[in-house]
């Protein structure tokens, strides 16, 4: 029995790969699917393609650059994770500038090595850039961007009976090799693989183990809650620098539009006051949008912490991580693109373990998205 702790997108996506291949397995959720990091996020699966504006095209860029095209064939029907019913809000995201921008980034885009990645976009084959006012330059990139409640559902449904709610309070050993997990349920012996993001460092240190470390990367996204609604978008606008300024996801809960943001705005407001993050946020959607004329209704923040492997001076990691010791399998992601490459990681190293009972526990379903 393979003993998966985390219910968000690694521990769902890799739980689906092993049952399409007859792998006893189950989910421990301490709270509800995807309830994290992963309904947290705003549900782009990125190619790596925003990480490369500086011009250069790094490890990570490489990393992502296979994975829109496993998440597609995957909501078609045409992978071993079937996730067709999953909803996708556009196959596609854009990048937009308002005015002009430096030209050695407008020959980034023309070069040999974005030409597959990015297109050059008429404004007038796009709803919300439709609009003489809009005097940037427009791209699409073929990345596409998921509605992740359906997401989550999708795989309730696929993993119907392998989806636990129970708390993890404990590893449980024999002869420092570690044989299963303690729950405030009860216990369950098998292979224990960890992918429950920020609430890794916790369990590992329970267990008194000091490796792998874990660094926490704050974001502080804001959502806009709108007075009426403005053409969905979903992208990044870029200036001069190496980051997109800002990230737009729209979302449509209840018949009321939201719009999410992130990009340089989220990160650079986590040492600042919700307050004033407000203002920031009110000004920075009317400079990416300002032909568009948005109108918002209120505006709150949401601070959420990106979990991840430790790295030497705090930096973003390149590709997801796994590590092995004594029987137990550490993971993380990294981001929501790359689930599916870290079960590629993950499955060979596996070991032949016997099937155990399922356990008798309340049934985990799925979150909701937390920043409403």
């Amino acid at each position: 029995m393979k003993i998966i702790v985390g219910g968000g997108i690694s521990g769902l996506w890799l739980a689906a790969e092993l049952k399409a291949r007859n792998i006893a397995c189950c989910v421990i959720e301490k709270s509800a699917l995807g309830q994290g990091q992963t309904l947290a996020s705003q549900g782009m699966i990125h190619g790596g393609t925003k990480y490369a504006l500086n011009g250069l095209l790094t490890k990570a860029t490489d990393e992502l650059s296979a994975m829109p095209e496993r998440w597609l064939k995957a909501l078609s029907g045409d992978n071993l994770v079937d996730l067709r019913g999953a909803k996708l809000e556009r196959k596609d995201q854009l990048l937009w500038s308002v005015g002009s921008i430096q030209s050695k980034l407008l020959g980034f885009f023309a070069s040999k090595a974005m030409r597959a990645r990015v297109a050059r976009v008429d404004p007038s084959n796009e709803p919300a850039f439709n609009n003489p006012k809009f005097k940037g330059h427009l791209y699409r990139l073929s990345e596409p961007v998921l509605q992740l409640d359906s997401v989550i559902q999708r795989f309730s449904t696929l993993l119907d009976g392998c989806l636990f709610q129970a708390e993890v309070t404990d590893l449980l050993f024999d002869q420092g090799h570690v044989k299963g997990i303690k729950t405030n349920r009860g216990e369950l012996e098998g292979e224990v693989i960890l992918t429950a993001g920020e609430g890794i460092q916790s369990l590992l240190l329970q267990a008194g183990l000091a490796n792998p470390k874990m660094q926490r990367r704050p974001l502080a996204m804001a959502i806009c809650k709108m007075k009426c609604p403005i053409p969905k978008v979903f992208g990044h606008q870029i200036g001069s620098g190496s980051k997109p300024e800002l990230t737009i996801s729209t979302h449509e809960i209840d018949n009321v539009q939201y719009i999410y943001l992130g990009g340089q705005l989220a990160e650079t407001g986590v040492t600042q006051n919700d307050s004033l993050i407000c203002d920031q946020a009110s000004h920075a959607l009317a400079k990416a949008l300002p032909w568009l004329e948005p109108q918002i209704q209120s505006i709150r923040i949401f601070r959420i912490n990106r979990a991840e492997p430790k790295t030497q001076h705090g930096n973003r990691p390149n590709s997801p991580f796994m590590i092995k010791s004594n029987g137990l399998t550490v993971c993380w992601p990294t981001k929501l693109a790359l689930a599916p490459a870290l079960s590629d990681q993950i499955i060979p190293q596996l070991a032949n373990t016997k099937n155990t009972q399922l356990p008798v526990w309340p049934i985990a379903t799925p979150g909701q998205y937390p920043w409403l």
